[in-house]
């Protein structure tokens, strides 16, 4: 997939183009994060989540997952958990 060129401008601002933007669902306000590599350089999106809110959505899960097999163990349960969450981090990197 090749992109055109974008010029940076005065303040060292850039256009993202459009068609990347919607592949990173990139709208705006949202963050992104600049990562050197070898090749050139990385922009990712980055999503923050309150502490408050991630653990009410986990315990949420906890409570759900809880209800749908009540035949696991606490450590079973807790290792869903633990791969949904993981799951979630390696989605939005």
């Amino acid at each position: 997939m090749a992109f055109q060129g974008v010029r940076v401008q005065a303040k060292g601002q850039v256009t993202i183009p459009q068609e990347i933007r919607k592949s990173l669902n990139l709208k705006k306000g949202d963050l992104v994060v600049f990562e050197e590599t070898d090749r050139g350089v990385l922009i990712k999106p980055v999503r923050l989540y309150a502490d408050a809110d991630l653990r009410a959505a986990l315990v949420k899960q906890v409570r759900e997952v809880r209800e749908r097999f009540d035949e696991l163990t606490t450590e079973e349960i807790e290792s869903l958990v633990k791969d949904a969450v993981d799951w979630a981090r390696d989605k939005n990197d």
